[in-house]
């Protein structure tokens, strides 16, 4: 790279778009350039942030009330502050967000020190506007919304315990309207957008090869063509 400050990457899609895939796979492909993944889901609020969580009761009536799926669930401030951060050479300590406590970790974070590329990742990383400046490269990962909801559902029942029943309530009570409210939109401002290949769900076998590498060439031509590869 010409300029040596690090080239930040937003990829950004729905709930189980497979744009995690698409990060962990670049995150493999180019390892040689520094690469680093920043993960936007350790930034939910804690819950102290919503008042007393002592007990059960307490925790269970934050969880009811707060939407996970708007932006305001997360402390984009710290987000865009660490962001700058590592784009000006400084390493930085990430939260870290324990799904099964619905609360960040009291005294555990993720270490990530500066890289030449940076790719962050979530649902809200192209919808969160104290992020914009520090964006080169924007991407949005189209996925149909039946293969969302089937990845949606395998994940957080093999993966995090819950019922069907509790997935698809949250997903017909905040998920989707607010998928269509925060995140589908920046399809239309995005640089680059990405169909899906219909990766498998998840836990399921891993995704083709040849799939994996269909999504990534039209992102390799484009840092190729910048001078990032």
């Amino acid at each position: 790279m010409a300029d040596s400050t690090p080239y930040l990457i937003a990829m950004t899609g729905g709930s189980g778009s497979g744009k995690s895939t698409v990060a962990d796979a670049l995150l493999e492909h180019y390892a040689d350039h520094g690469i680093v993944v920043f993960h936007e889901d350790g930034y939910y609020w804690p819950m102290s942030h919503y008042g007393p969580a002592d007990t059960d009761e307490q925790r269970e009536a934050i969880i009811a009330k707060v939407n996970y799926d708007d932006p305001i669930s997360k402390e984009t401030s710290l987000m865009a502050s660490q962001l700058a951060d590592l784009k000006a050479g400084r390493t930085i300590e990430q939260p870290i967000y324990d799904y099964d406590q619905h609360d960040r970790k009291i005294t555990e974070t993720r270490t990530i020190a500066p890289a030449n590329i940076i790719v962050i990742e979530g649902i809200h990383a192209l919808s969160v506007p104290e992020l914009k400046p520090l964006i080169d490269l924007s991407i949005y990962v189209d996925t149909p919304d039946d293969l969302r909801l089937a990845r949606r559902i395998r994940r957080d029942v093999v993966e995090r315990g819950r019922s069907v029943e509790s997935v698809l309530a949250q997903y017909l009570g905040t998920v989707r309207a607010a998928h269509y409210r925060h995140t589908y939109p920046a399809m239309f401002e995005a640089d680059l957008v990405i169909a899906d290949e219909g990766l498998p769900a998840y836990g399921q076998v891993r995704a083709p090869k040849e799939a994996v590498e269909r999504m990534l060439a039209p992102i390799t031509a484009r840092l190729q063509a910048e001078g990032v590869l």
